[in-house]
């Protein structure tokens, strides 16, 4: 029986490479003509035929030119459909550094088609020239997908005829352009084996992800790294968070997935749920204590110089590799080149101009990229490479921006060139692709999962066939039959896998079936039949709360997970379970980290303890008493180490955490108690004094010969304990730049408590330090100064811009430091948006003549008198007509609603909880909604009256009080809680005004005003 379905299979493929390729003509509409702005001539462009012969090329190697200018320029992203042509994503938008975007101009979709198979299309044509800020392109389940930041939008095409259904849909939005950056914003589209769209984002774009239509189903912080979307179910997970600006993935045959980078490492394991290095960002979760390394074992630039001189690409840079910055991504597994390249990463050195080469090898539970020598190095100066792929016939594709600039530009665009290169080995057959939308799904499309055939191409489109067919309701039961048949009964691993994808992603597979391939002998089978069990729960979130609680598991399944983490013999089934552990509900995690902590081979694996302590993470935020018993059982010292680093930070909170430790810890292992002991003193670290555990001297006595390190830990460990750490080792902790940032940190607040009299002159020193200026920057607020508030506006963009509006709420708290403020503005230093009505009002209440003259100057005038506010009521009104509401932006107004009123009020259960939850209230009613933006003291509730605090430092505090005790008060203002002791305030006054701010709109456009209207009357038009 399994000899004649092969039989049928070899007969079904062979038909599938024989069948035609089907064309169509189209044309475009008239297309905003691009315009030339790079002002770096000096070096010539070769023409296309020249630049493909000036690549150097190892022996056998030929580069041709599928495509070129006039018919193809800036060429940013490409995709294949499962007819074999290839769609190409065009972006005209992309600006000049000061503009960043050029929205006079737009982004366009094309589709080349090679119908006589001889490298060169024949066949071209314009898909879609409407969008813009376009950087990736995927075709499938019924039409087009594009990342157009900040949304990623579908096209529907459903007839797949090359023209678009209806109009362009908004599926996700919040995927942030970030002010200061040209190329970390998300990109990179693609159908993974699971049935799922794969994308990426760079660390400096952090976003919060939701659905266009309906924001409230989930709210999940992006903050770099890759994620996934699925298309019938809606659901949205950021996969995993770090490195610095991803710009090319794919998957090996096995299905595990790699991701290339810029700076930091070039090669990454993509593992659901790991924290990666960040080099340029901070990690959200101060408890990712360690994140994951790269996976590569070098680099190609010269790490002993700073990353912005590899753009050079001489000397040692060029003898590594050519630079830093890596676009564009593919493992080889096509059949044209030779055999020795199956298999291989290959990505674009854009400053090096060449391809890099990495070898993936096994080792421990995942992979470590080898270094492998270099290969088609570019002739051409302006070679630009963004994207690698290999086509249907195995032939593999450059795309080239063709530019002189850095990181796509520096000295100006220029729009009007680009290149595709096909780059073949011997001499390439000539043939065309089969269209697979006209296959037999059982004769042609289940052939292609067999492992004879040995283009991964063909087995990925025809998985992408039959998802497309069985999500329009075509009937491919036959079809699934047999591939639950070669799941069941075929000796190939990799037919079985190619069939276990695509029955997940046609929701054809049960658990049942999954919990049986627990014991499969392919290790990669028992990884992914992990994985997919428990697929339907969600993944923590980038913050590592715990969105597991929103699913629960089967006791019987989860007892099956923890059977496989105690005997499993494979490192990477075990990565798989680790990866789990974050989709589990917390309460049946340490269940599953305890078999996994037990298994002492993984202590020095590269991935799986970091991976642990992050799913236990919640438990350490939420549930700490959870983690002792795991801690004295561990076999894996880095997470004992880290459950003690967190008691001890938690030790003046909840002090009776580390005595328990300390208690169990007692009677275990000398290596058990020097972990315990190190990790207490790494969470101690800047605290001034903790409470002595009760269980502190009978675990000091445990100790009998304690190593140097260690007899200097207990040391420590007994200071803090006894009268308390000196300030002055607190003070040095704070200003060593080699020191952990936490500890740093954590050091630094430390000081500002105690504030010590060289408390100044730290912060001061401090203020320059990314990641610690904002702690610092709660120490200077101490001091009314005015030179400090120059300090603190000058070095306003030295912050993060995720940390800026605490620097304008520090700079609005004091009559001292608001000139500055103010004048930073007037200079276009600071831009005026920043400042919001809240912070405005709060100026003015100084009662500072000088100071509401600048700020009427500078931002505005707030109109506080009724007639006024009726007069502006009355305009608005007048304006804001159904036709100009319907007309307007209602995306755009959702931008500005988290931007000015979700940091107060809830719509759809997403946003604060300060004010009114609008999702009931009257805000259909335009009347209702300008009365309440314009005047909201008018009528305000008693709940959200105000209260006015000034403080003995002669800070003011604008806010509702929400909690008092005899110590202290808790105030509400619009940036967040503040807990001030009853010591601190000077005066309290009761006020008439609500906290929402009069002159709201003050900053927004005309424009602006009416798409905030327009989303906020109808939202639930748009949201339900």
């Amino acid at each position: 029986m399994k000899r004649l379905l092969r039989s049928a299979l070899r007969q079904a493929w062979a038909a599938a490479i024989a069948a035609p390729l089907v064309a169509a003509g189209a044309s475009a509409d008239e297309f905003p003509q691009p315009y030339d702005s790079e002002t770096d001539l000096s070096a010539p462009r070769l023409a296309p035929a020249e630049a493909a012969e000036a690549f150097r090329t190892p022996e056998g190697f030929h580069v041709g030119v599928f495509a070129s200018e006039p018919d193809v320029s800036n060429p940013i992203a490409v995709a294949w459909d499962v007819r074999g042509r290839l769609w190409v994503a065009e972006n005209f938008t992309y600006a000049e550094r000061p503009k960043k975007f050029d929205l006079e101009l737009r982004d366009r979709v094309l589709i080349f088609a090679d119908r006589d198979g001889d490298g060169r299309f024949d066949e071209r044509r314009v898909f879609l020239d409407n969008v813009q800020r376009l950087t990736s392109i995927e075709v499938g389940r019924g039409g087009v997908w594009l990342m157009c930041p900040p949304q990623l939008l579908f096209v529907p095409d459903a007839d797949g005829d090359d023209l678009p259904d209806g109009p362009v849909e908004a599926v996700l939005e919040g995927f942030t352009v970030p002010a200061e950056s040209f190329h970390n914003f998300a990109n990179g589209l693609r159908f993974g084996p699971d049935g799922w769209l794969y994308g990426r984002c760079g660390a400096s774009a952090p976003g919060t992800i939701r659905r266009a239509d309906a924001p409230e189903a989930f709210q999940v912080p992006l903050r770099g790294g890759v994620w996934r979307y699925h298309p019938e179910q809606t659901q949205f997970e950021a996969l995993c968070h770090g490195t610095t600006n991803p710009w090319g993935h794919d998957w090996d045959e096995h299905g595990e997935a790699f991701f290339i980078n810029t700076v930091n490492g070039h090669l990454w394991h993509l593992i659901p749920g790991a924290h990666l290095r960040r080099p340029h960002t901070i990690n959200a979760n101060s408890l990712v204590y360690e994140p994951i390394e790269t996976h590569a074992d070098h680099w190609h630039w010269d790490t002993g110089k700073d990353w912005v001189d590899s753009r050079k690409a001489t000397g040692e840079h060029d003898r590594l590799g050519g630079g830093h910055a890596h676009v564009g991504m593919t493992i080889y597994l096509g059949e044209q080149w030779p055999a020795e390249y199956r298999g291989r990463l290959f990505t674009l050195n854009q400053h090096g101009r060449r391809m890099n080469v990495d070898r993936l090898q096994r080792e421990g539970s995942g992979y470590v990229g080898r270094h492998e020598p270099d290969m088609l190095h570019a002739g051409d100066k302006w070679f630009r490479g963004v994207e690698v792929t290999y086509g249907p016939d195995g032939g593999v594709y450059l795309i080239d921006w063709s530019d002189t600039g850095e990181c796509h530009e520096a000295t100006g665009v220029h729009r009007t060139s680009g290149r595709i290169y096909k780059v073949t080995h011997g001499k390439a057959p000539r043939g065309v692709p089969p269209d697979l939308t006209t296959a037999p799904a059982l004769e042609i499309l289940v052939a292609l999962h067999s492992e004879e055939n040995k283009n991964e191409w063909y087995a990925r489109a025809a998985r992408r066939e039959l998802i497309d067919r069985a999500a329009r309701g075509d009937d491919i039961h036959q079809a699934l039959m047999i591939l639950g048949t070669l799941l069941d009964a075929d000796d190939q691993p990799l037919t079985r896998l190619r069939a276990l994808w695509t029955l997940y992603a046609c929701d054809a597979l049960s658990k049942v079936q999954l919990l049986g391939l627990l014991h499969d002998a392919d290790e990669h089978v028992r990884t992914w039949a992990v994985r997919l069990l428990a697929d339907d729960l969600p993944l923590d979130t980038a913050l590592g709360e715990a969105r597991a609680a929103l699913g629960s598991i089967k006791p019987h399944v989860l007892d099956a997970l923890v059977g496989l983490a105690r005997d499993d013999d494979s490192a990477l089934v075990r990565l798989g379970l680790a990866s789990t552990l974050q989709r589990l509900p917390p309460a049946d995690r340490p269940q599953l980290a305890a078999a996994l902590l037990a298994r002492e081979e993984d202590a020095g694996d590269h991935n799986l303890p970091k991976l642990i302590w992050y799913g236990l993470i919640p438990l350490a935020k939420h549930a700490p008493q959870a983690l002792a018993p795991l801690a004295v059982e561990a076999k894996l010292p880095l997470v004992r180490t880290w459950i003690a680093r967190r008691y001890g930070e938690l030790a003046t909170r909840q002090p009776e955490l580390l005595a328990e430790l300390l208690k169990q810890a007692t009677a275990k292992s000398a290596e058990v108690r020097r972990d315990i002991a190190l990790g207490a003193v790494v969470g101690l670290a800047g605290q001034h004094k903790a409470p002595a555990p009760e269980s502190w001297p009978a675990f000091l006595a445990s100790f009998d010969e304690p190593t140097a390190e260690l007899q200097a830990a207990l040391q420590t460990l007994g200071v803090v304990f006894g009268d308390g750490r000196a300030l002055d080792e607190v003070r040095r902790l704070a200003l060593d730049g080699q020191a952990d940032i936490e500890m740093r940190r954590s050091a630094l607040a430390t000081l500002i408590e105690a504030r010590p009299p060289e408390l100044r002159e730290i912060c001061e020193k401090l203020l320059k330090v990314r990641f610690l200026n904002t702690t610092a920057l709660a120490g200077l607020a101490r001091f009314d100064d005015p030179e400090i508030g120059r300090q603190l506006a000058s070095s306003y963009k030295s912050f993060h811009h995720t940390e800026r509006a605490a620097v304008i709420e520090t700079l609005a708290s004091r009559p001292s430091f608001a000139a500055a403020l103010l004048e930073q503005m007037a200079a276009d230093a600071i831009p005026r948006t920043e400042l919001s009505a809240v912070q405005a009002r709060q100026i003015r209440s100084f009662d500072n003549a000088q100071l509401t003259e600048r700020l009427a100057e500078v931002w505005g005038e707030l109109r506080d008198s009724p007639q006024e506010k009726q007069e502006l009521i009355d305009r608005l009104k007048r304006e804001l007509s159904p036709e100009r509401l319907a007309a307007a932006d209602k995306s755009r107004g959702r931008g500005l609603f988290v931007k000015s009123c979700a940091a107060c009020h809830r719509l759809f259960g997403a946003g604060g909880e300060i004010g009114p939850d609008l999702t009931g209230a009257n805000r259909k009613n335009l009347d209702y909604l300008l009365s309440n933006v314009v005047d909201p003291s008018a009528v305000v509730s008693k709940d959200f009256l105000m209260s006015v605090l000034a403080l003995a430092d002669g800070r003011v505090v604008n806010g509702i009080v929400v909690a008092e005790s005899e110590a202290a008060v808790t105030v509400q203002t619009a940036q967040g809680r503040q807990t001030l002791a009853r010591d601190e305030i000077d005066q309290r006054a009761p006020s008439k005004l609500s906290l929402m701010p009069d002159g709201l709109l003050q900053p927004l456009s005309d424009a602006e005003i009416a798409d905030l209207a327009a989303y906020l009357t109808g939202a639930a038009q748009v949201e339900q």
